[in-house]
């Protein structure tokens, strides 16, 4: 047992940032001991979020490597931003079946994927502004909670904050 708690510790050292879920920047708070069942005493990384430090996440220690990361590098983030290219993955499906690819994509945590949605539905925007019209609600919806999922991490990389991440991704994507 105490080989498996260093194995993890030394993963992850305490106060260390890390992105939970794909979603939201909490710091570790070490390896701990905890019986939630009241029968099988299990190990766990406790994780504190970011955003509400009087609350924490157990996550068990068999479960670290799929649910939590470490944060992205700057040369990561550029190198998401500016690889975002791609042929359209939304253009020709209907109404439901894109609000399922949006959540699909906003689920999966995945800073590229949800960087090409980023830049897609920007795109989009652009062309519908052009028109004098708007996004419709469903893509304006993926469009903020995309750019809330990556603002944490992004910001606290680049040491931006996190009202401005939206912006320096728009400025990246029109440069790249």
């Amino acid at each position: 047992m105490e080989r498996r708690r260093r194995r993890h510790a030394l993963n992850y050292e305490k106060g260390q940032p890390v992105i939970y879920d794909g979603r939201e920047l909490c710091r570790t708070g070490g390896i701990c001991q905890k019986c939630f069942d009241g029968v099988h005493e299990e190990e766990y990384l406790c994780l504190v979020p970011e955003s509400t430090s009087s609350s924490c996440y157990y996550v068990p220690a068999d479960k670290i490597s799929e649910r939590v990361r470490p944060l992205m590098t700057k040369e990561e983030i550029y190198a998401a931003i500016d690889g975002s290219k791609g042929g359209s993955q939304l253009e020709n499906c209907g109404k439901n079946e894109r609000r399922a690819m949006l959540n699909d994509i906003l689920k999966s945590g995945s800073s590229s994927n949800i960087i090409c949605m980023i830049r897609e539905l920007l795109h989009k925007k652009s062309c519908r502004e052009k028109e004098g019209k708007e996004l419709i609600a469903c893509d304006e919806r993926a469009l903020s909670s995309a750019c809330k999922l990556i603002s944490a991490e992004f910001s606290a990389v680049l040491g931006i904050p996190e009202a401005e991440v939206g912006g320096f991704i728009e400025e990246r994507l029109r440069n790249t």
